[in-house]
């Protein structure tokens, strides 16, 4: 009988020991979970054969003993180690995917990816619709060139400025500046001086020789295009439909769709849903649906005038916003010589 039970216990202690040791043999294979999340900025949109510098953080413990790998396929390099790296962005406009990984030998491993547009445009094939013309002036500050057209008695831009010594760039994305334009506060804009009178803006971020467009330089656009007297406090009915471009980026309508609003372009205006900022850049909305631009006049001490452009509307009415709180777009104009 003794016998007996010693057997027993033996085979039951040997079981044990067994599931212990299988235990702790999967543990030792899956390993703890590291705390934190893996955290790394990169931008929605990227403009082709950029540099771009990522640093990943957000993991809390372990503190050392970590090793980062990066897959980005398309990128070069496309596989990489360390916690700061330099690739360069793919040439090829298109929709990609970065992944970061972090291992240790303790700890289950964790990743973290994020998915980026590439665009171009330089590349008809990644940003077209817009229509210039054959005159176009350089900006000295920066190198940038802008196309312009007559429109009435002035010359125009036909794109927004997208002068970076004032204002931000949509969420503070610069890859969308090449495409839509800096948003300024009326006050970066103007300079904070309000002006009346046809061609009598203000220079403020505009290139030399060129000026923000007065509340008379907007009526006279609005003539221009109507073949009729217009106030700038019209609704301004059709020409907004008249104004507005359908353009395209990587294929992808860049005007939200709507049968009110045919985005005709008659004018060869180039009117894009830029978008705008409030609460002094902390906040970004409209892009896609919305395109705002200052006018050189003030309504009051407090608010600067505006147009604006709706996907869903053919007008081209006006508004105001506070001067510092809220961003919009800027066409600059200029007498003919």
């Amino acid at each position: 009988m003794r016998k007996h039970l010693s057997y027993i216990t033996f085979v039951i202690l040997a079981v044990a020991v067994s599931i212990s040791s299988c235990k702790k043999d999967k543990e030792a294979e899956d390993g703890s979970y590291m705390t934190g999340y893996i955290s790394f900025y990169i931008p929605n949109y990227l403009i082709a054969s950029q540099d771009l510098e990522l640093n990943a953080t957000g993991i809390t413990s372990p503190e050392s003993g970590l090793t980062y790998k990066w897959i980005a396929t398309g990128f070069t390099p496309d596989s990489l180690e360390g916690q700061n790296i330099n690739i360069k962005v793919p040439s090829e406009h298109g929709s990609y995917k970065i992944t970061v990984t972090v291992s240790h030998p303790d700890y289950t491993s964790t990743s973290s990816t994020r998915e980026i547009i590439v665009i171009d445009p330089s590349n008809p094939n990644s940003f077209y619709g817009v229509v210039n013309g054959d005159t176009f002036i350089t900006d000295s500050r920066d190198g940038k060139e802008y196309y312009y057209k007559r429109i009435g008695d002035l010359d125009w831009f036909t794109s927004n400025l997208k002068w970076e010594g004032a204002g931000k760039q949509y969420d503070s994305i610069r890859a969308l500046n090449e495409i839509y334009g800096t948003l300024y506060t009326w006050n970066q804009a103007t300079g904070g001086v309000s002006s009346q009178g046809l061609g009598n803006g203000p220079q403020g971020v505009c290139p030399e020789g060129w000026t923000i467009p007065t509340r008379e330089d907007w009526e006279n656009f609005a003539t221009a295009i109507s073949g009729t007297p217009l106030s700038f406090y019209n609704e301004w009915a059709g020409i907004g439909e008249k104004a507005a471009v359908q353009a395209y980026l990587n294929g992808n309508a860049i005007w939200k769709y709507s049968p009110d609003n045919t985005k005709a372009n008659t004018t060869g205006w180039n009117a894009l849903p830029s978008g705008n900022s409030s609460n002094l850049f902390k906040s970004f909305a409209n892009l896609g649906t919305f395109g705002f631009w200052w006018s050189a006049t003030q309504k009051d001490e407090q608010n600067g005038e505006y147009r604006f452009i709706h996907f869903d509307n053919s007008k081209f009415p006006y508004s105001h916003a506070g001067k510092g709180f809220f961003a919009a777009s800027v066409r600059c104009v200029r007498k003919p010589e």
